[in-house]
């Protein structure tokens, strides 16, 4: 069994729920935004939600107040390029295989955090 990416959309409250495709950043090299990107087995219908943080190197360093820190869900851009990000997503899921849609969905939480984590 294999993942398919199945689309996005910006979390974020304060810029709301919308597609990627029509949001910029004020600065491309310096942001960062929220969203859900969705997968589900191949050729199939359904879809997952998975929550990342997609943000440069420039605001994750400065959002982070410690000497020590860890990233989770998280997908860094030098620049923000909704086309870069959209293959990047795409070739991710494509990559992603197992046994049964629990293993892909472990596997792809790396990545965002699964909807369905709990399971795990």
């Amino acid at each position: 069994m294999r993942a398919q990416y199945k689309g996005h959309r910006i979390l974020d409250t304060d810029v709301g729920a919308f597609a990627l495709d029509t949001w910029n950043p004020r600065d491309p090299t310096d942001f960062s935004v929220t969203i859900d990107f969705y997968a589900g087995p191949e050729g199939d219908n359904s879809a997952d939600a998975f929550t990342a943080t997609v943000c440069s190197p420039n605001w994750f360093l400065r959002s982070q107040g410690g000497k020590v820190f860890a990233a989770e869900s998280v997908i860094f851009m030098r620049r923000f390029d909704y086309v870069e990000l959209e293959k990047f997503l795409r070739d991710r899921c494509a990559a992603t295989e197992g046994e049964t849609w629990q293993a892909i969905g472990a596997q792809l939480t790396r990545l965002g955090r699964w909807e369905f984590d709990y399971r795990l």
